[in-house]
């Protein structure tokens, strides 16, 4: 039985501009985080650690992470640190990757398609490396094919799978489906897309292909527990994948209904009953919803400091105040006139998609009018 780590898109280093004065502690979670990994590697036995990209940052990494990373790596030796570099953390001369000296376990996939052989395990891992940011072309057009005379094949490749994972990212390095099984690989560890996504082989019907997604969170869309993947192949190549998380915070998003708060006491005493099940050590995203009195305007540095227990708050408020639109529009006036203008809108909207959008701009005007009889 075969088995690796198979890890993506840490981007350390990389600038988090939203954390201010947290940068560097949330820096640290980062390298916990791979510490978290180097354990897993030795504490499950793996075969080879496996790296698809985007691990550090090109623009603005530091030599002090680079070389945390090489004796990282070093610590897990004999075994296999098999990487290819992404578009984030190209292969460039003046790149840390060929710039420092590297241990012996580490592998390094350049521009040029290489194939590490491990005979003592019957095993290749093939593996391509950006040479830039920006690669448009499938790089599976050019991969020679497999080696003979080995039971296993891998395969490590920062890219892009046609697709609905790929939607939400730019098309760097685009592969489809087809191509990556056309290559006859028992397993595919990507990189590059930060949702975790498997994909089935069209024969076997077992994943041959996955994005672990990022193993730390970076922005309010990684939320939740992050993982990397543990894989084992059996003698027939069978792949079983086992998602472990190894983040060190997580990225959690709330909303709470601030309907009927007159005051900030009132407001902050709700949120600390709503949130005491949270943990003070994630990074939350908060939103406050609901109608809220007319002459009540939450405070966010208030709640902020209210709710300073977390590592991580932002807020956002998006209540609205209890105006009476009716009676405005009844008593004629400019506040009236103008909801009055929305509301025949609304009616001779030409199809649901334009009346939402009339009914947004109908509570952003109640806002606006609550504002002012603040």
């Amino acid at each position: 039985m075969l088995s690796f780590i198979h890890t993506a898109d840490v981007h350390l280093d990389a600038p988090l501009h939203t954390l201010a004065e947290l940068y560097e502690l949330r820096q640290d979670d980062f390298r916990k985080t791979m510490r978290a990994i180097r354990d897993l590697v030795l504490e499950r036995q793996a075969d080879f650690w496996l790296i698809a990209g985007d691990l550090l940052e090109y623009h603005g990494a530091r030599r002090a992470t680079a070389l945390f990373l090489r004796d990282l790596f070093a610590s897990v030796a004999p075994v296999p640190v098999c990487i290819a570099p992404g578009n984030h953390d190209p292969w460039r001369e003046d790149s840390f990757y060929q710039t420092l000296d590297w241990p012996g376990n580490v592998h390094w996939f350049t521009p040029e398609w290489g194939a590490y052989e491990f005979p003592e395990k019957s095993c290749v891992i093939y593996g391509w490396g950006f040479p830039q940011p920006h690669v448009h072309e499938s790089p599976l057009a050019s991969f020679p094919g497999r080696l003979d005379g080995y039971r296993h094949h891998l395969m490590v490749l920062h890219a892009s799978v046609l697709g609905k994972a790929a939607q939400e990212h730019h098309p760097y390095a685009p592969v489809t489906l087809q191509e990556l099984a056309d290559t006859g690989m028992d397993y595919v560890a990507l990189g590059h897309i930060h949702k975790p996504e498997q994909f089935l082989h069209p024969v076997k019907r077992s994943p041959f292909a996955a994005y672990p997604g990022s193993p730390e969170g970076l922005n309010a869309k990684e939320e939740g527990d992050r993982c990397v993947l543990f894989g084992q192949i059996d003698p027939t190549g069978r792949v079983s994948l086992e998602a472990v998380p190894v983040g060190q915070r997580r990225i959690r998003k709330r909303e709470v209904a601030a309907g009927g708060v007159q005051t900030m006491e009132q407001l902050a005493e709700l949120l600390e009953r709503e949130l005491a099940d949270e943990r003070s050590e994630d990074m939350l995203h908060l939103t406050l919803t609901g109608e809220r009195a007319a002459h009540f305007v939450p405070s966010l540095p208030v709640l902020q400091q209210r709710l300073s227990r977390f590592f991580h708050l932002q807020i956002a408020d998006q209540t609205w105040p209890d105006v009476d639109g009716d009676k405005l529009m009844a008593d004629g006036g400019i506040w009236g006139k103008w909801l009055a203008r929305l509301a025949q809108r609304e009616q001779q909207a030409a199809g649901e998609e334009e009346r939402e959008i009339i009914r947004l701009a109908r509570k952003e005007a109640l806002a606006r009018i609550g504002g002012s009889v603040r």
